[in-house]
């Protein structure tokens, strides 16, 4: 009975069916010798014989009572044994549930074809090709389904038939005639691609014999029982199994065979399949090296060098993860490459607003200005480079020879900004000639005089090397270049997009002879700043300034720099600007503290740091780190976010620096104005954090020698409060953060003199001396 049990499921094996039968048979000449009651339930049994064939009706004397209990599951109970045929379940394979939703989606958009909705068509038209590339993916060995090719004849011929009909097209309202247009577009670019244009034509062709078209098609090595099987999928395009891919036939063609029109449609092609799921982009990327090779004219090979920079741009691994160090190289050529033609053509503009031309079969003509216009956006690509190459920056180890190797870098990205700047001023674009500007600016404010010169040295190291390299290929260094980075690109066995080799990361980027530098930063910084502050938008003016202001401050001119900042009311509007801006701010309010502590202007040092570290969150606020606290609630998200914004290692400035200034300042201010009323009730107070620290360290039992910052701050704080200037300038002095000072003995001799001084109004506020000074003054100093 347990057997009858577990087969009741199975209704469609006729093996289980048959072996059912058997036991019914047999259950029915057993019950023949038993009395009357068995009897009338074999004749019941009967009629049910063929269909489950059960022997339980030799067990109950009533068929039409309800089965209760374990009997209710039996394979032979009446309830099941009437309804078994018509509740017979119907298994698909995965195959032809995917055939079934590609043939529903096609009836579906025929429905809507009745009734002209063509908004319902497009959203359904998507749908298909998604449903299309699902069933691609369950059949391997499967083409393009016959279904799928009449839709888009059908659609095509219904779309163009629309068109004609100038009546029914005044009748359709605003969004079903852009919809309309949509799907006109769209289409046109689908049934013409490589994918699905022969497959259209040949449709046309012969549009009834599909069966004769899939044998001719098929795998030899497939059994008749295998095409029995998939019977349902007889209205497939069927490729065998193992065989490669088709290789394009432009890449077999003798490039004087090939025609404007043939590069103009593979480039078509490739743009129009862009972010599809299932695209091959290393494939796309060397078919678009092919291309600029045999490319008809100079408009047309922009056209492709353009469209093999955003190729690459794709090959990275996505917006979290930077790009791999070869593969911005390889971009960096291209572009330089661009440059070089641009510079070469000057009758040719790339222009964001002109619109690409689609049905061009020959080169274009100039306009009216004499001017041939291109479509492309150099400033997007200098931006995601220059983007690029900050987030490399953030994850590689600072301590690391790759992290000095990617510095090295920085001249030829700077060669290519300032390219793009002079042209972009050359065909006068004073749009986006102040994004270019800002992004050199970001590179050189944060750089002292001695680091601009090195970088300055170096850049003519570099083209020392590009001047010899060139001399050694006759191509050029930059095409030199190129073509040692296709090869090391050719020799990648990385299956992963994004993936490069070491051989490819160690290719040399050659700076432009033409590339020169100026003599200082100052320079290049005041010539920079002008031009944003003249062409540029609201956030690139608030940008530059703070800049200017940061790079003043870290050459020593306060002042200038304080009247800069006082000026433009920054520091009231700056809680609305975006979150990069404000960590902006913050830098340059830091080392416009630092300034003025560098000159001895004691109360403004301490005004300008004290907000940043009475906050104890001054890693956050300067993007210098992110604080792991164990009450912080903070997402992935947010956390995500917070380190995408983070400095890198080379722009940051020393914590211990500021900790010190800002203490210092604090003990200078504070000290005094504590002795001077001892005995006050409500006492001001300058510096909130310094007294909470000071208390702290007054109520330790015991106090070791100074280690930290502020160990070494409240041992001279205590000697500052006994008069002891000798004492405080010695804890003070001890600290190693003043081997970063550039003008270290004038800091020291200047923190010796504050000391002295503010030792002397304290011990004169402490004992009250009154004019017995001539003997106080040789005991103080």
């Amino acid at each position: 009975m347990a057997s009858r049990f577990w087969t009741a499921g199975s209704d469609s094996d006729e093996e289980e069916v048959s072996a059912s039968e058997e036991e019914s048979s047999s259950s029915e000449e057993e019950s023949s010798s038993s009395s009357s009651s068995s009897s009338s339930g074999s004749d019941s049994d009967s009629d049910s014989s063929s269909g489950s064939g059960s022997d339980s009706d030799s067990d109950s004397d009533d068929s039409d009572a309800p089965k209760k209990g374990a009997a209710r599951f039996l394979a032979g109970s009446d309830s099941d044994s009437d309804s078994d045929e018509d509740r017979r379940v119907v298994l698909k394979s995965a195959k032809d549930k995917r055939f079934s939703e590609l043939t529903d989606s096609c009836d579906e958009i025929r429905n809507k074809m009745k009734i002209n909705d063509w908004s319902a068509i497009q959203s359904l038209f998507d749908e298909l090709n998604k449903r299309l590339d699902r069933t691609r993916k369950v059949a391997d060995n499967v083409g393009v389904p016959r279904v799928y090719v009449r839709m888009l004849v059908e659609l095509e011929d219904f779309l163009n038939d629309t068109l004609a009909n100038r009546d029914l097209k005044k009748k359709m309202s605003p969004t079903n005639a852009k919809a309309l247009n949509t799907m006109r577009q769209r289409l046109k670019k689908h049934n013409t691609s490589d994918e699905f244009g022969d497959l259209v034509t040949k449709f046309r062709e012969n549009p009834q014999d599909d069966e004769e078209e899939e044998l001719e098609s098929s795998s030899s090595s497939e059994s008749e029982a295998e095409n029995d099987a998939e019977g349902k999928f007889e209205d497939f395009e069927k490729r065998p199994a193992g065989a490669s891919k088709k290789k394009d036939k432009l890449l077999s063609m003798d490039s004087a065979e090939i025609t404007y029109e043939m590069v103009a449609k593979k480039l078509r092609d490739i743009a129009t399949s862009r972010g599809r799921k299932g695209t091959d982009k290393q494939e796309q990327v060397e078919m678009l090296q092919f291309l600029a090779n045999v490319a008809k004219g100079v408009p047309q090979k922009l056209e492709v060098l353009l469209q093999l920079v955003g190729s690459l741009f794709d090959l990275s691994p996505g917006i979290s993860n930077y790009m791999k160090v070869g593969l911005w190289k390889r971009c960096m050529l291209v572009m330089l490459e661009i440059m070089d033609t641009l510079t070469a053509n000057q009758n040719i503009v790339l222009d964001d607003t002109a619109e690409p031309s689609e049905d061009r079969t020959a080169e274009p003509v100039a306009g009216e200005d004499g001017m041939i216009r291109v479509w492309g956006n150099l400033v997007a690509f200098v931006e995601r480079l220059d983007d690029e190459m900050f987030k490399s920056l953030q994850v590689i180890d600072p301590h690391t020879h790759e992290y000095m190797a990617r510095l090295r870098d920085e001249p030829v990205f700077l060669a290519l900004a300032q390219k793009v700047h002079d042209y972009l001023a050359r065909i006068g674009d004073t749009r986006n000639q102040p994004k270019v500007a800002l992004r050199i600016i970001e590179h050189f404010y944060f750089k002292t005089d001695a680091v601009y010169d090195a970088m300055r040295k170096l850049t003519m190291l570099q083209q020392e090397e590009a001047a010899a390299s060139a001399a050694a290929h006759p191509e050029g260094a930059v095409a030199a270049a190129s073509a040692e980075a296709e090869n090391a690109a050719a020799g990648n066995t990385s299956n992963e997009p994004g993936e490069e080799q070491t051989a490819d990361d160690k290719v040399a980027l050659p700076v432009p002879l033409d590339f020169s530098m100026d003599e200082s930063s100052a320079a290049a910084m005041k010539r920079l700043v002008g031009i944003v502050f003249q062409h540029g938008d609201e956030r690139a003016k608030a940008r530059a300034m703070l800049c200017i202001i940061y790079h003043r401050a870290l050459h020593g001119d306060f002042y200038s720099a304080r009247d800069m900042l006082l000026m433009s009311h920054l520091q009231d509007n700056v809680m609305m600007m975006d979150i990069s801006t404000q960590i902006l701010y913050n830098r340059s309010m830091a080392q416009l503290g630092l300034a003025a502590f560098r000159l001895g202007l004691i109360a403004e040092a301490h005004s300008c740091l004290q907000e940043l570290y009475g906050s104890g969150h001054i890693k956050e606020l300067l993007a210098q780190g992110m604080a792991m606290g164990k009450f912080q609630d903070k997402t992935p998200e947010q956390e995500l976010l917070e380190k995408r914004r983070q400095m890198p290692f080379h722009m940051h400035i020393s914590l211990e620096l500021l900790e010190s200034s800002c203490l210092i300042s604090a003990m200078l201010l504070e000290v005094p104005a504590m002795a001077s009323s001892p005995l006050a009730v409500k006492k001001r107070v300058i510096s909130k954090s310094f007294h909470r620290i000071l208390d702290t360290y007054n109520r330790q039992t015991f106090t070791g020698p100074p280690e930290t910052v502020r160990d070494h701050i409240m041992a001279a704080t205590r000697a500052l409060m006994r008069g002891d200037w000798s004492g405080a300038y010695g804890a003070v002095s001890a600290l190693s953060v003043w081997q970063l000072v550039p003008q270290r003995e004038s800091v020291l001799g200047m923190l010796q003199a504050k000391l002295k001084e503010e030792a002397l109004r304290t011990y004169l506020f402490s004992y009250r001396c009154g004019g017995r000074l001539g003997w106080v003054l040789p005991c103080v100093c």
